[in-house]
């Protein structure tokens, strides 16, 4: 897997738009049981911004996932495919990742295997601890497709 740990000012005026916009909306995330909020904004192949953060609910399989809100919002415009993936938690080591589902779904509409992942971990402030960057492809390089239904 390749990750490159990055600074924001590295970043291009769109990517860190989605950095800052995954951090704010990661604020109302609604995470009551497991205090992990996610936040998420990716940016379509027509580069328009959508976002999404986590949802709990005391039986955690009807669990939001940021990503996924973020994927979903995106797909009611009628657009099918994303450039780019922000992903903003807090932890206090590894990487701010997307969980196995999340990559799934990722890949299912991503432009291709080279959509960029930002992976931003923050720290209990709300800071930016770092910034690591790989694309959808180095993360989940093998995934489910519909020639598996057949």
């Amino acid at each position: 897997m390749t990750m490159e740990k990055v600074k924001l000012s590295d970043l291009s005026a769109i990517d860190r738009r989605l950095v800052q916009k995954a951090i704010e909306v990661r604020e109302k995330a609604y995470a009551p049981f497991s205090h992990y909020k996610c936040g998420a904004a990716l940016l379509d192949i027509r580069n328009k911004i959508h976002v999404g953060c986590n949802i709990e609910t005391i039986d955690f399989t009807l669990t939001t996932h940021a990503e996924m809100d973020a994927i979903n919002d995106m797909i009611k415009t009628g657009v099918f495919q994303l450039r780019t993936l922000a992903c903003a938690v807090q932890s206090s080591s590894g990487y701010a990742l997307p969980c196995g589902l999340c990559r799934q779904k990722i890949r299912e509409f991503a432009q291709g295997p080279e959509a960029k992942i930002i992976a931003i971990n923050l720290t209990r402030q709300g800071r930016i601890r770092h910034i690591s960057v790989t694309t959808i492809g180095d993360i989940y390089p093998i995934p489910f497709t519909p020639a598996g239904l057949a």
